[in-house]
């Protein structure tokens, strides 16, 4: 199996980051947490068109998936300092293959459809094998709370799986 149905395949390049550090959920995207601080910190981030450089992904096991600890990183501009992204640490994200489809966040039957689809074509082709880092994948929200997502009542969520190429 080699085409990509509904997915695509991408490779991100390595970058710097401003990153959460090991968070929960909440001190992440509640009212003092991590995402408040990135909002007032928007002129050390990298602009975008349309795709954020943002990911989000869980440090452990998937049964504490939601509950446990999470990492946060957004790119920032090649001249920020640690002194720049205090009290946070600059991460150096270290690039790779992804395969990479959406699913709704509002809707946790789609999301794990999606992902179930995701790793049937991991498991069945013959060129690529589930990777190493970040070992649960990561996501990130495209446009949230854009007009799209808006008009149509959903959140779209993209879930990037982590590929290396099969040993031959």
């Amino acid at each position: 199996m080699s085409k990509l149905i509904n997915m695509r395949g991408i490779e991100i390049k390595k970058f710097r980051a401003v990153s959460s550090g090991s968070k929960t959920l909440n001190e992440i995207f509640g009212n003092n947490g991590f995402s408040k601080w990135l909002n007032e910190h928007r002129h050390l981030l990298k602009d975008h068109m349309y795709e954020p450089a943002e990911f989000l992904w869980h440090e452990g096991a998937k049964e504490t998936w939601g509950h446990g600890q999470n990492i946060f990183i957004s790119a920032i501009k090649d001249e920020v300092t640690e002194a720049d992204v205090a009290p946070y640490n600059i991460f150096e994200f270290p690039g790779g293959l992804f395969l990479v489809a959406t699913g709704d966040e509002k809707d946790s039957a789609d999301l794990n459809e999606t992902i179930n689809c995701m790793m049937g074509w991991i498991k069945n082709n013959d060129i690529f094998e589930y990777g190493d880092f970040p070992k649960s994948g990561m996501c990130n929200m495209p446009n949230p709370d854009g007009a799209f997502d808006i008009a149509l009542g959903i959140a779209q969520q993209q879930i990037y799986l982590p590929l290396k190429l099969r040993k031959k």
